[in-house]
């Protein structure tokens, strides 16, 4: 039996393989569903639609590379020891890891840097912060994530993450 070789099937082939690199977990299982997340023993990614534009490929590979990089560099058990009381400092707190987490893989590697400023642009143009004009404190975490990125990696924020940046 031949394998599938279409190009969302090697799409998908070259995601797992990437992300369990990206992961430093030799032993994680990386799969697909409809409900991304997973364990400890596996990476569960959001699979790929049948038409993939360059823009949606590029998102798809940073949402990849942004799990993968959180089970490399992220320390639940640290992070929970030292997460602040209250929603707003926890939010904060939380967007700061993002921003760490996603700098160490954005200095490291070009190609998971523009990956994840395409993650960054889908975020800001699907209307995530629409509600920051009536609640300008609901954009406090997001900001913060983008500025410290932006400060982390050197690299300049999209415009619409400026935006949020900027409020």
């Amino acid at each position: 039996m031949a394998k599938d070789t279409s190009p969302q099937d090697l799409f998908r082939q070259a995601l797992a393989v990437t992300t369990k690199a990206i992961s430093a977990d030799r032993d994680v299982e990386v799969g697909f569903g409809n409900e991304a997340g997973g364990d400890e023993a596996r990476i569960v990614l959001r699979p790929p639609p049948v038409t993939l534009p360059a823009e949606v490929a590029a998102r798809i590979r940073g949402e990849a590379d942004a799990v993968a990089l959180r089970r490399a560099h992220h320390d639940p058990a640290a992070h929970m020891k030292h997460r602040p009381q209250g929603d707003l400092p926890r939010k904060v707190y939380d967007a700061a890891e993002i921003a760490r987490i996603e700098s160490l893989g954005a200095n490291a590697m070009r190609g998971t840097a523009s990956n994840l400023d395409a993650v960054l642009e889908h975020r800001c143009r699907s209307g995530e912060f629409a509600a920051g004009a009536e609640n300008p404190e609901a954009l406090l975490a997001p900001a913060l994530e983008f500025l410290l990125r932006e400060k982390l990696t050197g690299r300049t924020l999209p415009e619409s993450a400026r935006r949020v940046a900027d409020l």
